[in-house]
């Protein structure tokens, strides 16, 4: 595993990708229905936020020294500890993201597109195609990540620069009508999904002394991208529209109609929420695979593959029976992500600069 390499462009488009994601449907409508019409000053708290952890992230690349993430935990707390913290944080965290990401899937398709498709055809399908573009490497996800990139960026422009003509910047007003809490609460939302997930990218450092600048970068992108969307969607459906709506980012392209020829763009939408979460669920696959691979001291990661699949294709399953138990599960998961994406990340720090001054 150690011989898959990405570029820094390969490493930067994937990470973008993984944070547009599922976020990128139900971001405005999360994010509306707390902050109201100041939903988008919520992502400039979430960014600056982010930039800090990074540099908690960048603090633990440091002590990697090019070594492997997952073998580098090892050694910092023992086999026995760092073995039983793998294998907990792995199933707790990105597998658990992996199966809820398959959820979200399934819910999407069959309640906007194909409501009569059964939602476990849909697992399978998309676990065939991540599982197999896990077992074909790094590399060959790094080169699909620049060949789809630019079709995905060219579909989001060409979709929401069209909705411009129909937007109203009254819907945006009155800026912090409500003040600072709702704002700060919303962002809690975003801190959580994808952003503190940020923390999986410390699987990839290969390049090392440009791992912060790359993390940096995707993020700073897909912030400013989730902005511009997040403020489109809110001037053209208003927040009181877009707060009840589940998906707003696809039902507001459905407003696009030009003279009866340039319409029914949300099926575009779609092409791009299906991509971007591809490579989501890749990242987390490979993710969760090369840490169980290191718990169980397998040599190769792709034997796991397939059973691991397998699990999250019951688990997507079975996960919430109804929306009541989906929304529940919504206002405890930013407090729970933070336990991996925060503390997790912070308590590896210390424990790092205490073995690196002990050393000394």
């Amino acid at each position: 595993m150690n011989s898959e390499k990405l570029t820094i462009r390969q490493m930067t488009l994937w990470f973008i990708l993984y944070q547009l994601g599922s976020a990128f449907l139900v971001l405005p409508s999360n994010l509306a229905s707390i902050a109201k019409q100041d939903a988008w000053i919520s992502l400039l708290l979430v960014l600056a936020v982010q930039m800090l952890m990074i540099m908690v992230y960048a603090g633990i690349v440091k002590h990697l020294y090019g070594v492997p993430f997952e073998q580098y935990i090892q050694t910092l707390f023992g086999k026995l500890f760092g073995k039983l913290f793998l294998l907990l944080f792995t199933l707790m965290f990105p597998f658990l993201i992996m199966s809820l990401s398959l959820r979200d899937l399934g819910e999407y398709i069959t309640t906007v597109i194909m409501p009569e498709t059964p939602m476990e055809a849909i697992f399978v399908m998309m676990l065939g195609a991540v599982i197999y573009v896990v077992y074909c490497g790094v590399t060959t996800i790094g080169r699909a990540a620049e060949v789809l990139f630019f079709l995905v960026m060219a579909l989001l422009v060409l979709g929401y620069l069209s909705l411009i003509p129909t937007a109203k910047v009254s819907n945006l007003l009155p800026v912090l009508e409500f003040g600072w809490k709702p704002i700060v609460h919303a962002s809690l939302t975003t801190i959580a999904f994808p952003y503190i997930e940020s923390v999986l990218f410390l699987y990839f450092t290969t390049q090392p002394d440009k791992w912060r600048n790359i993390v940096m970068k995707s993020s700073l992108f897909s912030g400013v991208l989730f902005m511009y969307v997040t403020l489109v969607v809110i001037a053209v459906l208003s927040q009181g529209v877009v707060s009840t709506l589940t998906f707003s980012s696809y039902f507001v392209v459905r407003t696009i109609s030009f003279s009866d020829f340039f319409e029914r763009f949300e099926v575009a939408v779609s092409v791009v929420w299906f991509i971007a979460i591809f490579f989501r669920l890749s990242l987390l696959m490979y993710v969760s695979v090369r840490g169980l691979a290191a718990v169980f001291q397998l040599e190769n990661y792709r034997t796991l593959l397939i059973p691991l699949g397998l699990i999250a294709y019951v688990i997507a399953g079975v996960l919430w029976p109804n929306t009541a138990v989906l929304l529940t599960s919504y206002r405890i998961w930013p407090y729970y992500t933070m336990i991996f994406g925060i503390i997790c990340p912070i308590l590896i720090w210390t424990a790092g600069q205490i073995k690196r001054s002990a050393a000394s």
